[in-house]
């Protein structure tokens, strides 16, 4: 078999073999009028590239899986190249050369037949290269004796590579001659695909007469493969077209044209970390710079442990808020990754504040692991959200990289960028240049990501099997997955249904699961042991609970894990929801000292409370989704500074105003807490902020106690929640909640009740007084017609699950039968439920009539800092400026989105600014707001959209607030 790469490693051998004469007159890439490159020179390309990338960047994990196919180890390592090695013969077709004239021409020179493109507009939009291409593989395929089924599985790769799959056309020689070309260009079609099979060596597997059929997941995976390969190999700056005039044939000495293109491209390795048996205690330490006195949790060391015993299919940690449950998939992840080779880590988080916290712990933690290899230098890193580079520590890594990048340049060294080079700013992790692609960004080592990132597995769309080659090489970690709505559900599902197809190893955490959640998670990703997950039983108690399903065939476990802490005990009562109320507990809780949190259910409501709370005399900090970026990562930053566990300037009197912003993962700790109702499950994650941590509190505080605010009709009537509260979650939730909660008693002790608490409010049992059960029961109704309907409108776009016990689909074309190419915003309605929403960016307008910057982010406050709109911005400047982001409430843009961006985007004090020049304000909306006054730090403005017309006013102490004008 022909050697896949040179000795030295740095591509492949030398030719042994040649292109049929006549393809080298065939165009692949053009560069104007001037520059060209040959689809042999192109698809001798992609094949150098694709096996330096199965040799030093594919993970052994993927590897694995891929060679424990009827092919056998070899078979399936020739079997991707050969596919990468043939993606674009389908460019060898008189459809896709008549599009440069002059090219074509060329091909009409050697002999090959070729209409204008006039005459071929309707071949054109027809035949397009990748189906053509797996038209021609197809038949080659079978006539080499390749049966059917296998032959159309491997050619649909081919058909593919461009991210949308085409359905399989056995006529389509004879249907369309002239676009397909007739025998010239069939000949031509099949000695590429004879040519490469000899230098891939892929003649000899089929020689041999072996098994060919390859299972749809493998060859989603081959796909994703692919693309990388063909778009690596497509970049000219790492493959320099030729001039015109200058002959098609292939690069004499490929092994130094692929040498310095990979140099350039420096992928990293697979993160594949060494294997680290020391004893638990010592390992968290040196991970997480613990002090020699710390010592792990017990769900830490037993999600540890089992890491290190168990092959780890399914893993799902429930411990309560502050559990640790961080540290705890982390140390597993490593562990796993050791024993099965795994690429890196994914972690996926609820929302983008979420994730912004974790990638800072995440970039700590890397930077404590064992140093990379000599050779490597630094693990790729990314950030995954739709505001991913205005963060300041991913812009910071990203920057730190360009600049080492530069001084590379400046010293023309070729040399990969992450060879054994150091500086203090690239430390363990950086942001690898290639990955900073949305559709790329899951291809890093290590990334930190919104879970609609995860989502998105089971979303068809173009370019998918991106995500899932991604996905297939990793450890993916979810956390809060009891946050998921039914309609993310339907998606995560089907995501976890084909990371099971990969055996990827899956870290699940939540504060607690309900036991039908639970079994549907382990359903989910083994659906061949559905009857083994729904025979599990649980009792209300099993609190933290550690559960395994293994990758073989090994029992479903689940543990109680006693944890080595004290719990501790909350007490609850119901409180009035009138303002003055509120206001009238607050002052007399803080009259002795104390730091009291507020949670109300929308931003209305906190506004509304944080002011009467103000006008009490009392000192408040509010915090919601209403601000803008900057401001809201300057709250959540003070919050972790004055109520975190080492919050040293902790206020002696304060309440915090907040909305359910203060759930996840902030680590924050307050003496008292009163919060609008809400589903179980969340208010738990709030109670989660009450007594956080030991410290001597005011006397007054040394119980912690929970306030509910809703109101009570009568002593034996279900409390009302506030109507903000039924907007946001419905009945069905909250009066099971209230109906658990007084069932269960005025004491919550953590986490002892947990679990209990959880099962009874969001399971499907008998819950509540009897007459109260009329009014229970219209709620569970309505709430399941509304379930249904979201599952009906989530199951239109999404993938349908991989079912391991006879799945019938075979080909990439029976995997995605849509594949739109929309943007990030509409693929992240696409996989929530929500109302429209827009973000627009705020710029304060002078009395002058200027841009200004936000008076309250500058150094000097009392200067005014004039910005001027009429000039490109700088990417400092675009930067901040794209931190003036802010969601415009639904109330806006759920009836009336379309006539609200008409208003933004003709409004002419903005249609002729410069600032989006910049690529990250393209397409950005702006909101001028005025000041009244000079140095004002609250802004004005009045926008009418349609026939509605609305007063919008800012300040950095109340965020955005909107009425009708």
């Amino acid at each position: 078999m022909t050697s896949g790469l040179a000795t030295d490693g740095w591509g492949s051998a030398p030719n042994i073999t040649h292109p049929p004469p006549l393809s080298t007159s065939v165009w692949a890439k053009t560069g104007g009028a001037d520059f060209w490159q040959s689809l042999p020179q192109h698809l001798a390309d992609t094949r150098t590239v694709a096996e330096l990338l199965y040799e030093h960047w594919l993970s052994r994990s993927v590897k694995e899986r891929w060679v424990a196919e009827p092919p056998g180890a070899d078979g399936m390592r020739t079997i991707a190249l050969f596919l990468a090695a043939t993606h674009d013969v389908g460019k060898a077709a008189p459809a896709f050369v008549a599009q440069s004239e002059p090219l074509a021409q060329l091909a009409r020179d050697t002999g090959l037949t070729c209409h204008t493109i006039q005459e071929l507009r309707d071949d054109r939009r027809e035949l397009p290269h990748s189906l053509i291409g797996q038209h021609a593989a197809t038949r080659w395929l079978e006539t080499k004796g390749v049966d059917e089924d296998a032959a159309k599985g491997l050619a649909s790769v081919i058909g593919a590579h461009h991210g949308r799959p085409v359905q399989h056309a056995p006529r389509l020689h004879s249907k369309r001659p002239n676009g397909m070309g007739r025998d010239a260009w069939e000949k031509v079609r099949f000695g590429l695909l004879d040519w490469q099979a000899r230098e891939t060596g892929f003649d000899e597997l089929l020689r041999a007469g072996g098994q060919l059929s390859v299972s749809l997941p493998t060859l989603i995976e081959i796909t994703g493969f692919v693309i990388v390969a063909d778009w690596l190999a497509s970049n000219t700056a790492l493959f320099p077209l030729r001039p015109r005039g200058r002959s098609g044939e292939v690069e004499a000495d490929m092994p130094a044209r692929t040498a310095v293109a990979w140099g350039e491209i420096a992928m990293p390795p697979p993160w594949q970390p060494p294997r680290d048996d020391s004893p638990a205690p010592d390992f968290f330490r040196s991970r997480f710079g613990w002090e020699p006195t710390v010592t792990p949790h017990a769900m830490q060391t037993a999600a540890l442990d089992a890491a290190r015993t168990v092959d780890i299919g399914l893993m799902l940690i429930e411990t309560e808020t502050g559990g640790g449950k961080t540290e705890a998939a982390l140390a597993a992840a490593e562990s796993i990754a050791s024993r099965r080779g795994s690429q890196g880590i994914v972690i996926a988080l609820p929302t983008q504040a979420t994730t912004n916290a974790m990638f800072s712990r995440v970039a700590r933690w890397i930077d404590d692991l064992p140093e990379p290899p000599a050779e490597v230098g630094a693990w790729a890193l990314t950030l995954g959200h739709g505001k991913s580079q205005l963060n300041q520590e991913f812009a910071k890594l990203n920057e730190a990289v360009k600049a080492f990048e530069r001084r590379l340049a400046r010293t023309e060294e070729h040399a990969p960028i992450f060879e054994g080079e150091e500086t203090p700013a690239l430390c363990n992790a950086v942001v690898h240049q290639w990955f900073l692609g949305a559709k790329r960004r899951l291809l890093s080592n290590f990334a930190v990501v919104t879970i609609d990132q995860v989502l998105r597995a089971a979303l068809q769309r173009k370019h998918l099997m991106l995500d899932h080659l991604a996905l297939g090489g990793k450890v993916v970690i979810i956390d809060e997955a009891h946050a998921s709505d039914d309609f993310m559900n339907v998606y995560l599902d089907s995501a976890l249904s084909w990371l099971g197809a990969y055996d990827v190893p899956v870290i699940l955490l939540s504060a607690t699961l309900t036991a039908e959640r639970r079994r549907r998670f382990l359903s989910a990703y083994r659906p061949g042991r559905a009857a083994e997950a729904e025979k599990l039983s649980f009792a209300e108690d099993d609190y933290p609970l550690l559960t395994i399903l293994p990758r073989d065939e090994a029992p479903i476990t689940a543990r109680v894990v006693a944890e080595n802490r004290p719990g501790r005990s909350v007490q609850w009562t119901w409180h009035p929801t009138a303002l003055d109320r509120i206001v009238a507990s607050v002052r007399d809780d803080l009259a002795h000292g104390g730091c009291a949190l507020v949670v109300r259910n929308t931003v209305k409501d906190a506004q509304a409370t944080a002011a009467a709370l103000e006008e009490a005399g009392i000192a408040v900090l509010l915090t919601h989704a209403g601000f803008l970026a900057v401001d809201r990562a300057g709250n959540d930053e003070e919050l972790r500074y004055l109520f975190g566990k080492d919050g040293v300037e902790r206020p002696d009197r304060i309440a915090v105003v907040s909305t359910q912003v203060v759930e996840q993962s902030l680590d924050v700790d307050f003496d008292v807490l009163y919060t609008d109702l809400a589903p179980v499950d969340l208010l738990l994650q709030r109670v989660g902020r009450l007594h956080r941590h030991a410290r001597i509190r005011p006397h007054r505080h040394a119980t912690a106690r929970l306030f509910l605010l809703a109101d009570l009709p009568s002593d034996d009537a279900l409390p009302s929640a506030t109507p903000g509260s039924l907007a946001v979650y419905g009945s069905h939730l909250l009066l099971r909640t209230a109906a658990t909660l007084v069932e269960h008693g005025p004491t919550i002790r953590i986490p002892d009740d947990v679990a209990r608490l959880v099962e009874r409010a969001l399971g499907s049992g008998h819950v509540g007084r009897e007459a109260w059960q009329a009014m229970l029961s219209e709620a569970r109704a309505n709430h399941e017609r509304e379930i249904e309907k979201q599952r009906e409108k989530a199951a239109k776009w999404c993938v349908v699950p991989w079912n391991p016990d006879g799945d019938p689909r075979t080909s990439l074309g029976d995997w995605l039968t849509v594949a739109p190419d929309s943007s990030e915003i509409a693929m992240g309605i696409a996989v929530r439920d929500t109302d429209p929403t827009l973000e627009v960016i705020v710029v304060p307008i002078a009395p002058a009539g200027s841009a200004v910057r936000p008076p309250w982010l500058t150094k000097n406050p009392s200067q005014v800092e004039t910005l001027d709109t009429s000039t490109r911005p700088s990417d400092e400047v675009a930067r901040e400026v794209a931190g003036w982001a802010v969601r415009l409430p639904t109330a806006m843009t759920r009836w009336d989105l379309d006539d609200v961006v008409t208003a933004l985007d003709r409004d002419p004090a903005t249609r002729r600014w410069a600032w989006r020049q910049h690529p990250l304000l393209k397409g950005e909306l702006f909101l001028p707001m005025n000041q009244p006054e000079e140095g004002s730090t609250t802004l004005m403005t009045e926008l009418s959209a349609g026939r509605k017309h609305y007063r919008l006013t800012y300040s950095p102490t109340r965020g955005l607030e909107v009425s009708d004008a």
